[in-house]
């Protein structure tokens, strides 16, 4: 945008309506860098207390989801390493989720139904952690249900990570189904208009959630002994 960004003391940033958009992406890319969750969270919490005080409800609720996603990170990149930090992040999801959960229901025709929408990921992602894979499942069964009923490619293409966890959560509960709804989502983020959408205008989230999609079920046909291996099905994924 071009516009200086003020700092504070708690968060970094003075929050503007002109500048949200551009503390947002920053959030997104200091959030992907690894480690740094403990110190994002605080800041994040900051922001969204600035942002409730400027009345805008759907960067709240944004600012819930960025830290979700901070506590789901310290899970992922300690669960072998440091039992103890992966705790501390599955402690943090639960409580982000059950304040946001709260606000949402107090706020919801306040908030953009995009965003609402969004939530069903990241409450279907807390299952997953939890190994609720029938509950992550319903969860994104019903974000799916809101963004396939979309028109505009620059909002359904949330449907195709949806389509992705959905699959992983099929896959979990040895429901075969997980691996034609994997074909099917893998071809749409490369011939569907709103996976057309995405890799022109965010090559990276492109990249991010379709590799995602292997990464995830290859890892987990290999690591369950639960799972008949079919070694096609690993041969594709890989």
């Amino acid at each position: 945008m071009g516009r200086e960004i003020q700092r504070s003391t708690e968060s970094n940033f003075i929050l503007t309506p002109e500048n949200t958009s551009t503390i947002l992406q920053d959030i997104g890319k200091r959030r992907e860098q690894k480690g740094s969750s403990e110190q994002l969270i605080p800041q994040i919490r900051d922001l969204r207390h600035q942002s409730e005080n400027l009345g805008d409800l759907t960067t709240v609720l944004t600012l819930f989801q960025e830290e979700l996603l901070c506590a789901q990170h310290m899970i992922m990149e300690s669960k072998t390493s440091n039992p103890i930090r992966a705790g501390k992040g599955l402690l943090l999801m639960t409580s982000i989720s059950k304040d946001m959960s709260s606000f949402q229901k107090e706020n919801k025709d306040k908030i953009d139904p995009i965003v609402n929408a969004r939530t069903f990921r990241f409450l279907g992602r807390q299952a997953d952690q939890l190994h609720q894979y029938p509950k992550s499942e319903k969860l994104y069964q019903q974000g799916l249900n809101f963004f396939e009923n979309l028109n505009n490619p620059d909002q359904r293409y949330h449907r195709l990570e949806l389509s992705g966890f959905l699959a992983f959560s099929q896959l979990k509960q040895n429901n075969s189904a997980w691996f034609d709804l994997t074909i099917k989502t893998l071809s749409d983020f490369d011939e569907a208009p709103e996976g057309i959408w995405l890799k022109n205008n965010d090559y990276y989230t492109w990249a991010v959630w379709k590799s995602g999609i292997e990464i995830r079920n290859s890892d987990s046909l290999l690591g369950n002994k639960n799972n008949t291996i079919n070694i096609e099905q690993i041969l594709f994924l890989g």
